[in-house]
């Protein structure tokens, strides 16, 4: 092959070789997902007519769908990471690479668990009772797994949709998705179990052959740093202020930290600069206590990324 025929086959090569394609989950998690890439550093935006994922990015390729949909397509290898929740991650039995674990969508979403609920008159006591019985739910791998670990033989019926109105009327139990518990107490649907911890929690995740690429790997990780540190800064701030000598060790007994602040004399004074990371919420308590101890020059400021 001529040089200039086999420079340019192997730049072609090179260009489809340096991008990952990566799946973006949708539905109630697209405003969570444009914040989360925003934060991380990225112009990012889904549109939604036509559908399309546009990131600054040319060697991210994005593709949109639901997140137990990522994580099949992500199993099969037909892509080579994305983000999923745990639940769906468990549910596709895939055997992806979990890069990092991101969290909750964002810091007003609640952690969610999958339980296994019956109504609050049934004859359903406890986990024997479910022998012969019917559950529904939208998640079967999840379930079939749990029944099959407590020796139980039970059908479960599958339907993709909320399933606590479905009960007692269709089935006996449902397996499903709650955090506060309103949507169970509202159909008057007790928990007899909880089958998984956590299940809305977020994590990259990559496929195993995409993982052997160690272009592919370093990419897939380096976002998940970035996504990960800005999904943290959502529930810090950055806390600067001046105390003197005196109070520095009741300060210090307040500040709550990711690791110990930072304290920098002032020059030619009997003062410090101080300077720490705190969540949020404890600021609300902390700031009116250190301007009672006496510091000054308080100052609190947003936080685009924490890595820790």
């Amino acid at each position: 092959m001529p040089y200039r025929q086999q420079n340019l086959f192997l730049q072609k090569n090179m260009a489809k070789e340096n991008k990952i394609k990566f799946g973006i989950p949708g539905g109630a998690l697209e405003e969570s997902m444009e914040r989360l890439f925003q934060d991380a550093g990225y112009d990012f935006k889904i549109k939604k007519a036509p559908l399309l994922v546009c990131i600054d990015d040319p060697e991210i390729e994005c593709f949109f769908d639901r997140a137990n949909e990522l994580a099949f397509l992500i199993g099969a290898g037909i892509l080579d990471g994305g983000i999923v929740s745990r639940a769906a991650l468990l549910e596709s039995k895939s055997d992806a690479k979990e890069v990092c674990l991101i969290g909750t969508p964002s810091f007003d979403w609640k952690s969610s668990k999958v339980v296994l609920a019956v109504p609050e008159k049934s004859s359903i006591k406890s986990l024997k009772d479910l022998r012969g019985k019917q559950i529904i739910t939208r998640l079967p791998g999840i379930t079939k797994d749990f029944l099959k670990k407590n020796k139980i033989s039970a059908t479960v019926e599958v339907s993709h949709s909320s399933n606590e109105a479905k009960v007692p009327e269709l089935a006996d139990a449902v397996v499903e998705f709650a955090n506060t518990g309103a949507t169970l107490q509202f159909y008057n649907l007790k928990v007899l179990a909880v089958l998984l911890e956590d299940a809305n929690a977020l994590s990259v995740i990559a496929h195993p052959k995409a993982w052997k690429n160690n272009w592919k790997k370093e990419k897939i990780e380096s976002l998940g740093i970035l996504l990960k540190g800005a999904r943290i800064a959502q529930e810090y701030s950055g806390l600067m202020l001046h105390a003197s000598n005196d109070m520095m060790e009741e300060v210090l007994k307040a500040l709550p930290a990711l690791k110990k602040p930072t304290v920098t004399h002032l020059r030619g004074e009997n003062w410090f600069d101080v300077f720490t990371v705190a969540p949020k919420k404890d600021l609300r308590r902390l700031i009116p206590r250190l301007k009672e101890i006496g510091c000054t020059d308080i100052i609190e400021f947003d936080l685009s990324k924490v890595v820790v």
